[in-house]
């Protein structure tokens, strides 16, 4: 996973990122940010978005696993040399809203988190949006931009998450003492 969440073009979803070159023959170092990074090993064609820049499909020549690393060689149609691969670098995989994987009933994307209005369980008062998802290894973090302005955590972890209604656009939330004060 990656380290914080970021925007998606609409309609899509972000499964990896173009995070370096390899060698000088044009490999790709591709970091999955899915559950799912088997994934890759099915597709022919991956669709990259770099702000500011059109859309971009690769034809993937090969996908291999970078042992130990967590992330991926990728070897693609028309980028034969480390300029090449450097110019893709920061790009994020996307695949369509219809492509992804399913989810246990208690998992939602990220996506879908994001900009949820989230209300304290005890007093229903709003507290604020949720504008990032960052993953810390032990579990996620959503970070709430309060009405005030500021950023704060809340684990998402059963005791602080009380429920999730993305059709309403709300999370109902606990925060564990002592953390905002």
């Amino acid at each position: 996973m990656s380290k914080k969440s970021e925007a998606a073009p609409e309609g899509r979803t972000i499964v990896g990122k173009i995070v370096g070159a390899h060698g000088i023959n044009g490999t790709m170092l591709l970091l999955p940010l899915t559950d799912f990074p088997e994934r890759f090993f099915e597709m022919q064609e991956l669709v990259l978005s770099k702000p500011g820049k059109p859309r971009k499909t690769l034809k993937v020549k090969r996908i291999a696993p970078y042992e130990g690393k967590g992330t991926f060689f990728l070897e693609a149609e028309g980028i034969n040399d480390r300029d090449a691969a450097e110019l893709i670098k920061g790009s994020v995989v996307t695949v369509a809203n219809d492509e992804r994987a399913a989810l246990d009933d208690d998992e939602y994307w990220i996506d879908d988190l994001v900009g949820l209005k989230a209300i304290e369980n005890e007093t229903g008062r709003e507290l604020g949006i949720i504008e990032e998802v960052m993953f810390t290894g032990s579990n996620d973090v959503y970070l709430i931009r309060t009405l005030e302005g500021k950023l704060a955590p809340i684990p998402a972890v059963g005791e602080a998450i009380n429920s999730v209604d993305v059709q309403a656009g709300t999370i109902t939330v606990t925060i564990p003492e002592g953390l905002w004060d």
